[in-house]
């Protein structure tokens, strides 16, 4: 399976905004924008489950939730520090 990173998913073009939430982790990374379609990259390339893995600026993350908010156009992505990282 190959690991996604986070600032090559989005278009940064559309009007839903990205944001990421780090727990136990004080690092942050760029709000990005989306279009709806983009969802699609928050699935595995089997289609059958959403991604778990991230990395954000190469560091590999754990993704244990994602928030949709249609009303204020909002995806939040939470992640955890991976225990791979060390």
């Amino acid at each position: 399976m190959t690991v996604k990173e986070y600032l090559n998913l989005f278009s940064n073009n559309g009007l839903v905004k990205v944001q990421v939430k780090f727990k136990d982790h004080d690092g942050s990374v760029a709000t990005q924008t989306m279009n709806p379609i983009e969802i699609n990259e928050l699935i595995s390339s089997s289609g059958k489950e959403f991604i778990t893995q991230m990395t954000f600026d190469d560091w590999l993350f754990e993704i244990y939730k994602y928030e949709i908010d249609p009303i204020k156009n909002i995806i939040t992505i939470r992640a955890k520090k991976s225990s791979s990282n060390g």
